[in-house]
């Protein structure tokens, strides 16, 4: 309740930075491309690998400045789990959205800039923040662990094309049971190409959640109003442009 009641209270402020921007007020700009979604190797959470499997989108993004800036900030991750390999803009029945950043929990926010490696997508692990419902498993916190960077001139986005291109951007979805202190891996996740699709189009939302990852908690709840209000000042301004 705390948390909806303050996403409203922040709404309007979303959507007015965003229709400035003509972007996301939060994670303006990124990087799109296509995934590959395997059952990690003994996995202990089999039934959920299984419904992640398949094709899937990934942005990575910066969460506040734009263009080539590589500025102290924090990243992020939204993944997308599809039932078709077509690249596309619009969700589907099925699909499952995911967002995770570089930040570990609510109130380490306003210190994740300062040990976040902005130069490189494939240096930092990337928390859900808060945690998921996971069907068949429970109460769970996610992340999304990258595979070693390489050393590598260039900004974040040179590095992550050529780490995909040499067949080495990959990353490992482990879920911790609350109460516990270990990760367990569910599924990798292989970049494979990048995707050229509007990327103002392309509407990342927690609660798509048709594979069974709820969320819960406060940050989640304070994503509902704040997202839409962005959503819809990004529609309305596409819209007036005749876009």
């Amino acid at each position: 309740m705390i948390g909806r009641a303050m996403g409203a209270l922040l709404a309007p402020i979303t959507g007015a930075v965003s229709a400035v921007r003509h972007a996301r007020m939060f994670h303006p700009d990124g990087v799109i491309y296509q995934a590959r979604v395997a059952p990690a190797t003994a996995t202990a959470m089999p039934e959920v690998a299984a419904r992640l499997a398949g094709p899937a989108l990934m942005r990575l993004s910066s969460a506040w400045w734009r263009g080539r800036k590589e500025l102290p900030d924090v990243l992020g991750v939204a993944i997308r789990f599809r039932r078709r390999a077509e690249p596309s803009a619009e969700a589907e029945p099925g699909d499952q959205d995911l967002l995770l950043a570089t930040i570990r929990h609510p109130w380490t926010m306003p210190f994740a800039p300062l040990s976040t490696h902005v130069h490189d997508f494939l240096a930092n692990d990337y928390y859900g923040v808060s945690p998921f419902m996971l069907e068949g498993v429970g109460l769970v916190y996610l992340r999304a662990v990258p595979s070693p960077p390489r050393a590598s001139e260039g900004g974040r986005a040179e590095r992550l094309a050529r780490a995909v291109a040499d067949g080495a951007a990959r990353f490992t979805l482990e879920a911790k049971r609350r109460g516990t202190s270990s990760w367990q891996p569910i599924v990798t996740i292989e970049l494979i190409g990048p995707v050229t699709i509007d990327e103002q189009a392309l509407r990342f939302w927690p609660y798509l959640t048709a594979r069974g990852i709820e969320p819960r908690g406060f940050v989640h709840a304070l994503r509902r109003a704040a997202y839409r209000s962005s959503q819809h000042a990004r529609g309305a301004d596409r819209a007036s442009a005749g876009g």
